[in-house]
């Protein structure tokens, strides 16, 4: 794993894929929205886009959530929430990952951030915070929001593995972009920092 955190620190140190990797999968009629300003009312909010070494594969753990839920149900998502008070951003990501998959804190190394991007559907700043860790032996998910953790390989997620998906976005049925990972399908925001991140690790090598 050592190849990986040298690489990541290095990349993170030089500029970052941003808006123009993210744009490969913004849904339609989002007219770059996502890239800000946000509101001065946005809610603070942080994702961890932890990355696991399995040898001949790097993964991403992301979450399901619950089909019964009032918001986004059945989306896939990076684990994440809303900053508390006094929370950095990085502490905060730390903090909902270990809530939503029962992955300790101590193995999560953080590194840096992704572009932040701002959710304007919901109105949520969203800070993608990019940390390394082992993976563990089993998921313990939040059973109150959480379905499952599917486990993304980065080399599912590149830009030629971009397809579509139809979504009920502002009262009308549209094709968005999206990558689609053992039956699940990942759109909107989620796959625009997939997207980042795929180019962010475009040129790493063992």
């Amino acid at each position: 794993m050592d190849d990986l955190r040298e690489y990541l620190y290095n990349r993170l140190l030089q500029p970052l894929p941003g808006s123009k990797a993210q744009m490969l999968l913004e849904p339609p009629m989002s007219y770059g929205r996502h890239r800000g300003p946000a509101r001065d009312d946005a809610r603070r909010a942080a994702v961890m886009i932890l990355l696991h070494d399995e040898g001949d594969e790097i993964t991403v753990p992301m979450v399901k959530r619950r089909e019964d839920l009032a918001y986004h149900p059945g989306e896939m998502a990076f684990p994440g929430g809303g900053i508390e008070p006094g929370e950095s951003w990085e502490q905060a990501a730390v903090r909902e990952c270990c809530e939503e998959t029962g992955i300790g804190a101590a193995q999560i190394e953080v590194y840096g951030n992704l572009t932040p991007m701002y959710v304007f559907g919901s109105c949520n700043l969203v800070m993608p915070v990019i940390g390394i860790g082992s993976k563990p032996e089993s998921y313990h998910v939040d059973v109150d929001e959480i379905e499952c953790v599917v486990d993304v390989p980065l080399s599912t997620v590149g830009s030629e593995h971009v397809g579509t998906t139809v979504r009920h976005l502002a009262g009308v049925y549209r094709q968005v972009p999206c990558f689609d990972v053992c039956g699940a399908e990942i759109w909107g925001a989620s796959a625009m920092m997939l997207a980042e991140l795929s180019a962010l690790m475009s040129d790493f090598c063992r």
